[in-house]
């Protein structure tokens, strides 16, 4: 992927299936009031609302082509959560795939805003919120974050959010750069995070070589993504540092992501 290729439409909608199964699970037999460490102030019960508002949020997105879709009451109790997850969480699937991926819709994305930016998009937020379930309920991280999910999941990060973030005026652009290089994805390359985020791609014009990087964090495509999303930190001990840690912990440290 040394292009950093997106993962197709047809491939986010199957694994968005298998996070969204990852999720139920904690849902159905989990403590709904157990904290979510990841998201302060929330319990499980807050995180399966949120998501599932988010269901009913991309669809009107899609099939009214705005963003302003009505917020319903999460329901009280395991049973009412669970029809009501499966109900959003179903339409939302059903419609993903049943819809023309160039079909215009509305989208946070860049241009040209289509249907093909939702299921990526969704199966992203899924992804890790289920990490974020799990863990309310001190469970490991689930195997179906593999690398290829993970090295798309960081390309998401690099080129979408990270530049969104500066254009928008969230933060400013980074004074430091970090590279981040999974090292379990052939082909995959390195995304650099510097500037406003206009050129993530970790290659220069031909002939110039890579894009500069201050320092480079190298490990599982996995645990660069759950570091992108602040899910873990250079601690962790399947990532190493090369260069500068105080660029990679300036650039970290910024909000990178909502």
């Amino acid at each position: 992927m040394p292009d950093h290729q997106v993962m197709a439409y047809e491939e986010c909608v199957r694994r968005l299936i298998g996070q969204q199964a990852v999720l139920r699970a904690v849902l159905e037999s989990g403590d709904l009031s157990a904290a979510v460490p990841a998201c302060p102030g929330w319990n499980l019960t807050d995180l399966a609302g949120h998501i599932g508002q988010l269901h009913r949020w991309v669809s009107v997105a899609i099939t009214q082509g705005h963003p302003n879709a009505p917020t319903s009451p999460v329901p009280a109790g395991r049973a009412a959560l669970l029809d009501w997850w499966d109900g959003g969480a179903g339409a939302l699937v059903d419609l993903l795939g049943g819809t023309d991926p160039d079909e215009p819709c509305w989208t946070f994305g860049p241009h040209p805003r289509t249907a093909r930016f939702w299921p990526r998009r969704q199966l992203h937020e899924h992804a890790v919120h289920a990490v974020d379930a799990l863990e309310s309920q001190g469970s490991p991280v689930p195997d179906s974050i593999d690398p290829a999910l993970a090295a798309d999941g960081i390309d998401e990060v690099a080129a979408m959010f990270f530049p969104r973030q500066v254009r928008l005026g969230r933060i400013p652009a980074l004074t430091r750069s970090l590279a981040v290089r999974p090292t379990d994805v052939a082909g995959a390359g390195r995304w650099v995070l510097a500037g406003d985020g206009l050129d993530a791609s970790g290659a220069a014009s031909e002939g110039a070589g890579p894009v500069p990087a201050e320092a480079t964090v190298s490990g599982p495509a996995s645990a660069l993504y759950l570091l992108l999303w602040r899910r873990t930190g250079l601690d962790d001990p399947r990532l190493s540092i090369a260069g500068d840690e105080s660029a990679a912990r300036s650039v970290l440290g910024a909000a990178i992501v909502p």
